[in-house]
């Protein structure tokens, strides 16, 4: 006899009700979907503002009507001691929805897994949106904060001299103790005022924020330690065999009585520094030399000196630990600065020969000018420049006035030929470079006068000159020999020599002849009245030149190889006699 199975029985029971519980779910969970298509999930809240199931426009019309109807309101805000309002009428509230958007994509996104994740945690989570409002109170704020403003008190330290005879301290130190300062939060009422626009609640009690002192009691009391210690043993910074002696009196005008940044005013105290530096910082040396073409050495017409610096900063930490140190002698910490040549190296920089010359003449120079080209010869006579460096007519020479020993002579100076401090100078930067072309070297820069000018054509044709004007042109060259460069400047007679004196490596430089074209006459002259010469006088200020295009060409060889091949091609503007006529 066969046995029925009862498994199919068993399953048929169970299989109807889990089938329709799956479509029910289905049908429920598809008309959830469809309910919320447009709108926010459930436990959506705007501050305190249910949004479950509404959609967009519904919700920011019941925001809005909420914002607008609080909007015309006014607020009342207490301290201890006074009442403030607020009226919000004035407000111009505006409400940034841009959060309410982004939370509506969330719940609302594409992808599957992440919609029934959010759809699953808004049935257990509230989702509280804040969207940012902004209101316009500047004025009601500015005179609430003036109202309950309270500035902040100093802690401070009182400093008096007594009297030898009266007491046996020199001095009493006494602290007066610092207060706090109050003003309104401002950031904190702008919060309390958006959250009442958003939640229609809001704490009355007006936002106040203290305002510490730059000075504390405890800032205080470190000072008025350091003062006594002073009392008791005065600081002394030492240098060699000088000292300078800061006593209570004097600290009093060192220390940070304002800021509370650090025990002393470091504007103060650098001020006190600098004074000290004056007295110990004295500039490096560098000697000046010549060549002795008959013994082939190089002698010192003034020998290197090094200088000496006082190191500023860590002097005024010295002087910051020795207010709290009981060590109250300060070392001064000076940094030695030695020339960049030794004189006793001077014959080992090979030195050994002329490598090039440069020659100009200045017949007809007024005695001032005179002057100036030979005080200029005097500066650069005995420099020395380095293998790699580059010589700098401008910083050598240095500024060019009155206060450094310059006359008033002739000089091209904004489009007029006038008498100012220095002229004669560009006689020296145009013979410097006349040798550096004939010696091969490299020139950096290099700028020609606007005009042509008599004294460089003086047994020399056009385009080989140089002119300088004090800081902003500039005659430049590098020295890019194996050994370093000696300049030697002098005149004789209105001659002025530039002779370069270093290592020859063999190198030879090569000029055409200037080649003038583009030759423009002078424009006819000038004559202007001048009020201020006597009547019947005449002075020229400016002088007549043809104006004209100078090119020539440079080559230097080495062995076989080429250097430099270069063109110089100057462009002089025709220049006009200018006279003026006393009518005084």
């Amino acid at each position: 006899m066969t046995k029925t199975s009862k498994r199919p029985k068993f399953l048929s029971r169970f299989s109807f009700p889990i089938i329709l519980f799956i479509i029910l779910f289905i049908l429920i969970f598809l008309t959830y979907q469809v309910i919320l298509t447009d709108k926010f999930s459930p436990l959506t809240f705007i501050g305190n503002t249910n949004v479950s199931f509404l959609n967009l426009g519904q919700t920011i019309r019941l925001i809005d009507g909420k914002i607008s109807k609080r909007s015309k309101e006014k607020l009342f805000f207490y301290t201890s001691e006074q009442t403030f309002n607020i009226d919000l009428a004035t407000a111009s509230a505006k409400i940034d929805y841009s959060p309410l958007y982004d939370t509506f994509n969330n719940q609302h996104t594409n992808l599957i897994w992440l919609k029934l994740k959010s759809q699953l945690l808004n049935l257990i989570f509230t989702a509280k949106v804040n969207p940012k409002i902004t209101v316009n109170l500047k004025a009601q704020q500015e005179k609430i904060a003036k109202d309950v403003f309270v500035p902040y008190q100093n802690a401070q330290v009182l400093f008096k001299e007594i009297p030898s005879s009266e007491a046996t301290q020199s001095a009493q130190i006494e602290i007066k103790e610092s207060q706090d300062g109050t003003s309104l939060d401002e950031d904190a009422l702008q919060k309390q005022i958006s959250d009442y626009l958003l939640t229609g609640k809001y704490l009355s009690n007006l936002p106040l924020k203290k305002i510490p002192p730059k000075i504390s009691n405890n800032q205080a009391q470190k000072i008025k330690e350091a003062l006594e210690q002073t009392i008791k043993q005065p600081i002394t910074l030492t240098f060699e065999n000088k000292n300078w002696t800061i006593d209570a009196k004097q600290l009093l005008t060192l220390l940070d009585l304002t800021s509370g940044e650090s025990l002393l005013d470091k504007n103060q105290a650098q001020t006190f520094i600098k004074n000290i530096a004056s007295e110990i910082d004295t500039d490096v040396a560098e000697g000046l030399f010549e060549f002795n073409p008959q013994t082939k050495r190089v002698t010192a017409f003034r020998p290197s000196q090094q200088g000496q610096k006082l190191n500023l900063e860590k002097t005024y930490q010295a002087l910051t630990d020795g207010l709290t140190s009981s060590q109250k002698n300060i070392s001064l910490s000076v940094e030695v600065i030695k020339p960049k040549i030794q004189t006793e190296d001077v014959n080992n920089l090979g030195i050994k020969e002329m490598i090039g010359q440069g020659v100009s003449n200045f017949t007809g120079s007024i005695p001032n000018r005179i002057y100036n080209v030979n005080l200029t010869a005097q500066k650069i006579n005995g420099v020395l420049i380095p293998p790699g460096d580059i010589f700098s007519f401008n910083k050598t020479v240095g500024d060019i006035s009155a206060a450094t020993g310059f006359k008033q002579a002739y000089v091209i100076k904004e489009g007029r030929t006038v008498l100012d401090d220095g002229g004669g100078v560009c006689q020296d930067s145009t013979t410097l470079f006349r040798a550096v072309l004939n010696a091969g070297l490299p020139v950096v820069a290099r700028t020609a006068h606007a005009y042509r000018v008599g004294y460089y054509e003086q047994g020399f044709p056009p385009g080989l000159d140089a002119t300088v004007f004090y800081p902003t042109v500039d005659f430049q060259f590098k020295n890019d020999t194996p050994g370093h460069i000696l300049i030697q400047a002098y005149t004789s007679g209105l001659t002025l020599y530039v002779n370069l004196y270093g290592t020859s490596d063999g190198r030879v430089a090569n000029l055409t002849t200037p080649i003038i074209t583009n030759i423009i006459p002078a424009p006819a002259d000038l004559r202007q009245d001048d009020p201020t010469l006597p009547r019947g006088t005449v002075k020229q200020v400016d002088f007549a030149a043809r104006g004209a295009t100078v090119v020539f060409k440079r080559t230097v060889v080495r062995n076989g190889e080429t250097l430099l091949n270069e063109t110089w091609r100057s462009n002089y503007k025709p220049w006009q006699a200018i006279y003026l006529i006393g009518t005084q």
